[in-house]
């Protein structure tokens, strides 16, 4: 099984009731289908970035759930049909490898190895070490 997130933006006028058992049913297609460690965190009321459906406020609501592919795919029919869901997302969450760096250091871990986060990018550090391609000017 894999860690997957799912993030719902339900419609902003559906009356609290009807929030709670959207909520509700996604957790419980969720469970009756065999995901493990579901949690469900509610971000409120947000503004979009665009307008959606002719709103400009969503209720957004983040499920993290361990589940096998077919069971996103269950879930995802299930959020299709359901009128009050505006917009949702899934995504297979994956612990990232780096090492986090701690505080006041020279951005070197533990073992010695520097973090990419504590230096510069390192597409930047390719573009300043290239050299800069030829102008017009040059190739006259």
């Amino acid at each position: 099984m894999r860690r997957y997130e799912t993030l719902l933006v339900l419609n902003p006028e559906l009356p609290e009731a009807q929030t709670r058992e959207t909520i509700d049913r996604a957790r419980r297609v969720l469970t009756e289908a065999g995901a493990e460690d579901t949690e469900v965190q509610e971000w409120g009321m947000r503004d979009l970035a665009y307008e959606i459906r002719k709103h400009k406020r969503g209720y957004y609501i983040l499920l993290e759930y361990r589940a096998t592919p077919e069971l996103v795919m269950e879930l995802e029919r299930n959020l299709k049909i359901a009128d009050e869901v505006l917009r949702f997302i899934s995504v297979s969450a994956v612990k990232s490898p780096r090492k986090p760096v701690a505080e006041g250091t020279d951005g070197e871990g533990a073992d010695g190895e520097t973090s990419a986060d504590a230096t510069t990018p390192p597409a930047a550090a390719e573009a300043a070490e290239a050299p800069a391609p030829p102008t017009e000017a040059a190739a006259e």
